[in-house]
C-alpha cells in the first residue's frame, strides 16, 4: 500500500501517525538481530518504516533485504531508500526491481551526496546528478506503481549555504512537481524554525504531507557528531540542558526520551499529526516516547492487561469524530495503539531484552547488536567538506608529514583526522604523551585508551553511565604500522606479555593474530611475515614514494589470504565495563573477530577518501596511496586493567 494512502486514511479517521527509520547494521549477526529487533517493534504499530541506503550502494544486498524482510515477513509498509549518488541505472534497475518483486510501493528518493561538498561529489550516469533526475526516472519506468518521497531540509541543505530558503523551498516544489508525493525532513530540533519552514512551503505551493524528521538523542557524543555534520542547529536551552549530564549516558538518553517527546508534543499543538523516528537501530528509546507522548499503552499496563485477559487496545470510542484533538493525549482517546508484550524464547535465551544494546560505543560496541554500524548511513568518508579538510591537513608529501599531523592532532593543535569524528576525548589527556611518542615515530594512532581500574562513573574524564558506578578499561590501541615495521611488531606483541592480545590486517585482507589458539601456528606465521618483509625490519616505518606506489600489491604480501579469517577465534574481548546499582554488569566496547574486520575494510577506505582530495599523480595522492596498500592496520590490547603502562612499554620498546 502507498504511503500516501495510508496517511489519508489516518487522517480520515482523525489519528495522529509515526514511522520509524532502520539501517542496515555491518554485520550479518546485527542484521539477524534487527530482523527480530524489528518483529517486536512492530507492535508498537508504526504507518511504516524506512530503510536507509548507503551511498554508492555499498549496502545494496543489505537494505534490499531489510526491506524485503521488513515488508513480506513483519507486515510493515515499508519504504527503502534509494540514492544517485555514484550510481549507475543498472543498479538503480536492479534495486528498484527487488523492490517490486518484494511487494514494495514506497521509495525514497535521494541525490545521497556524502558529507564532503558538491566538487567532491562524482555521477557514474549522467541520468542521475539530481534527486529529481531520480524521481522522473522512477515515473518513467515504472508509472505510478510507487509511491515516492523526496526530502525536505527545514534550516537548509549543508551543501546549499549560498542559497535562499525561498530557492531551497523551490527546488523541493520542483521534485513534487515532478512525481514525488511526500517529504520526510532532515532531523531538527528547533520547533519555532520548523514550523516556519512548513508554513513558507505551504504558502509557496507545496501541498503534499510533509512528516518531520524526529531523532531521539541516544548518547552525547553521537548527537555531537550528527549535528556537526549535518550543521543541525542546537537551541541554548538544549545545549544548557546537556552540558552538566553529559557524561551521564543514562541521564543523557533520558533526556533525549522526554525532549523528543515534547517536540512531539509542541508539533501536535500546532497541527503537525505524522512523525518520522529515526530509530538508531535501538528499540526502548522509541517506545517510551511513544508512551510519554500517549501513542501507545506503558509496558506495565499492558502487562497487567495480559494477565487479566483483558482486551489491550483502548479504544473508547469507536465513533469518534473525523477531527484529531490534541488533548486526547490526556484523554486516551481512540487513536491509542495496543503494545502486545510478548517476549520471546530465543530473548529469553539469550539473556537480552529492549535495552540490552542502548549503550553501544562506537565501532568497539557489539557487533552483534542491531545498532552496529554507520549511524549516518555513509560509511567510510571524510567528515568535512574538501576545502576544510586541505585547510587542515595541507598537502603531505612524506612520512614525517602524516606523523606530524597525528601528533598535532593528539595535542589538539588540529580539530580532527580523517578517522576522527572530533577531538580527542578526555581520557586521551591520561595518555597523552605516550600516543605522541607513538606517532612521532611513525606509528599511527586512530584509536586508543587507557587502563582503568574502577574509577566512579562521574570521573570527569573517563568516566560514563549512571550515578553511582565504577567503571573499568583495558588499555588499548589502534595504530598503523609500516611495512617494515610489522614483523618486528608481531613479533613483540606476540612474545612480550601473555596480557597481550591483537589483531593486525592489510588492506588487501592479510590477517595475523595471537588469538587463535594456535601458538605453532602463530610462530610459523611469524617466520613468513619476516620472510615477505625482506628480513630484520628498518627502523623506520616511513613510506618510500617509489614507483610502486600505484601498485595494487602491499609490500608484506603475506601468505595469509586464504582462509586467514576463519582462522580466528569467534571470541568478544570486553575492554570497557561498568558496575551500576541495580544493575547487570554493561559491557560497552568489545573488540572481536567481526568487529575488527568490519573496522579494517572502513579504516584502509578513509587512505582512498583521503587520496581523493589531491589529483591525480601529485606527490600527496602518490603518498596516500601508497600507504593506504602498504601500511597495516593493528588493534592491541592489554588484558590486564590494573597496569597503566604494560601496552605502551611493549609498544614502544
Amino acid at each position: 500500500m502507498k504511503i500516501v494512502d495510508k496517511i489519508a486514511q489516518k487522517s480520515a479517521e482523525g489519528k495522529p501517525f509515526y514511522s520509524f527509520e532502520y539501517f542496515p547494521p555491518k554485520t550479518t549477526q546485527g542484521l539477524s538481530n534487527l530482523f527480530d529487533r524489528i518483529g517486536r517493534m512492530q507492535a508498537l504499530s508504526p504507518t511504516f518504516v524506512t530503510c536507509t541506503w548507503g551511498a554508492g550502494g555499498s549496502t545494496f544486498e543489505k537494505t534490499t533485504e531489510l526491506s524485503a524482510v521488513a515488508q513480506t515477513v513483519h507486515g510493515l509498509e515499508t519504504c527503502m531508500h534509494l540514492t544517485c549518488t555514484n550510481m549507475d541505472r543498472g543498479k538503480v534497475d536492479d534495486a528498484l526491481a527487488e523492490a517490486k518483486k518484494a511487494g514494495i510501493q514506497n521509495i525514497l528518493a535521494l541525490r545521497g551526496d556524502p558529507p564532503r561538498g558538491q566538487e567532491y561529489w562524482t555521477k557514474i550516469d549522467d541520468t542521475f546528478v539530481h534527486a529529481i533526475d531520480l524521481v522522473r526516472y522512477i515515473r518513467q519506468e515504472y508509472g505510478d506503481y510507487f509511491c515516492i518521497g523526496v526530502a525536505g531540509y527545514p534550516e537548509g541543505h549543508m551543501d546549499s549555504t549560498d542559497l535562499s530558503s525561498d530557492q531551497e523551498i523551490g527546488y523541493l516544489k520542483e521534485k513534487i512537481d515532478a512525481g514525488a508525493d511526500f517529504v520526510l525532513t532532515q532531523l531538527f530540533y528547533d520547533i519555532e524554525g520548523f514550523l516556519a519552514w512548513e508554513k513558507q512551503c505551504r504558502a509557496l505551493g507545496i501541498t503534499c504531507p510533509i512528516i518531520p524528521g524526529i531523532m531521539p538523542i541516544q548518547s552525547f557524543n553521537g548527537f555531537r557528531r550528527i549535528t556537526n555534520l549535518a550543521k543541525i542547529r542546537v537551541p541554548a536551552t538544549i545545549a544548557a540542558a546537556l552540558e552538566p549530564i553529559q557524561s551521564d549516558d543514562q541521564k543523557v538518553k533520558d533526556f533525549g526520551v522526554e525532549l523528543a517527546a515534547k517536540m512531539i508534543q509542541q508539533l501536535l499543538g500546532s497541527g503537525i499529526t505524522g512523525f518520522h523516528i529515526c530509530t538508531l537501530n535501538l528499540e526502548k528509546s522509541v517506545r517510551l516516547i511513544l508512551e510519554r507522548v500517549g501513542f501507545v499503552q506503558p509496558v506495565s499496563q499492558t502487562r497487567k492487561l495480559q494477565q487479566l485477559n483483558a482486551p489491550t487496545h483502548v479504544n473508547t470510542d469507536a465513533s469518534a469524530p473525523g477531527t484529531f484533538r490534541p488533548d486526547a493525549i490526556a484523554n486516551k482517546d481512540s487513536y491509542l495503539n495496543p503494545l502486545i508484550w510478548k517476549p520471546t524464547a530465543a530473548d529469553a535465551a539469550q539473556g537480552r531484552s529492549e535495552s540490552w544494546d542502548d549503550f553501544p560505543n562506537g565501532r568497539w560496541g557489539d557487533a552483534r547488536s542491531p545498532a552496529f554500524g554507520d549511524l549516518d548511513g555513509y560509511g567510510a568518508s571524510l567528515k568535512v567538506e574538501p576545502r576544510t579538510a586541505l585547510e587542515l591537513w595541507k598537502r603531505p608529501t612524506s612520512a614525517e608529514d602524516i606523523s606530524k599531523l597525528f601528533v598535532e592532532f593528539i595535542q589538539g593543535k588540529i580539530a580532527l583526522l580523517p578517522w576522527s569524528e572530533g577531538s580527542p576525548l578526555p581520557e586521551t589527556e591520561a595518555i597523552q604523551s605516550r600516543l605522541v611518542s607513538c606517532n612521532e615515530r611513525g606509528l599511527w594512532t586512530v584509536g586508543s585508551q587507557p587502563a582503568v581500574n574502577g574509577k566512579p562513573s562521574t570521573d570527569p574524564l573517563v568516566g560514563w553511565g549512571p550515578k553511582g558506578g565504577y567503571v573499568y578499561q583495558k588499555a588499548f590501541v589502534e595504530l598503523f604500522v609500516g611495512p617494515n615495521e610489522v614483523a618486528a611488531m608481531v613479533q613483540k606483541l606476540r612474545t612480550s606479555s601473555p596480557w597481550i592480545t591483537f589483531f593486525a590486517a592489510s588492506r588487501d585482507g592479510e590477517v595475523v593474530t595471537n588469538a587463535t589458539g594456535d601458538v605453532l601456528e602463530e610462530q610459523r606465521k611469524i617466520a613468513e611475515l619476516k620472510k615477505s618483509c625482506n628480513g630484520t625490519p628498518s627502523s623506520s616505518g616511513s613510506a618510500k614514494t617509489t614507483s610502486s606506489a600505484q601498485q595494487e600489491t602491499p609490500v608484506c604480501a603475506a601468505p595469509f589470504t586464504k582462509g586467514g579469517d576463519d582462522d580466528l577465534v569467534e571470541g568478544s574481548n570486553a575492554v570497557t565495563w561498568g558496575v551500576f546499582p541495580g544493575k547487570e554488569i554493561i559491557q560497552p566496547t568489545v573488540i572481536e573477530k567481526v568487529s575488527f574486520l568490519a573496522w579494517r575494510d572502513e579504516a584502509f577506505e578513509i587512505w582512498r577518501e583521503w587520496e581523493h582530495l589531491y589529483p591525480k599523480g601529485s606527490a600527496s595522492q602518490k603518498l596516500l596511496h601508497q600507504i593506504g596498500h602498504d601500511y597495516w592496520l593493528f588493534n592491541v590490547v592489554h588484558n590486564d586493567f590494573r597496569d597503566e603502562s604494560g601496552i605502551w612499554d611493549i609498544v614502544l620498546a
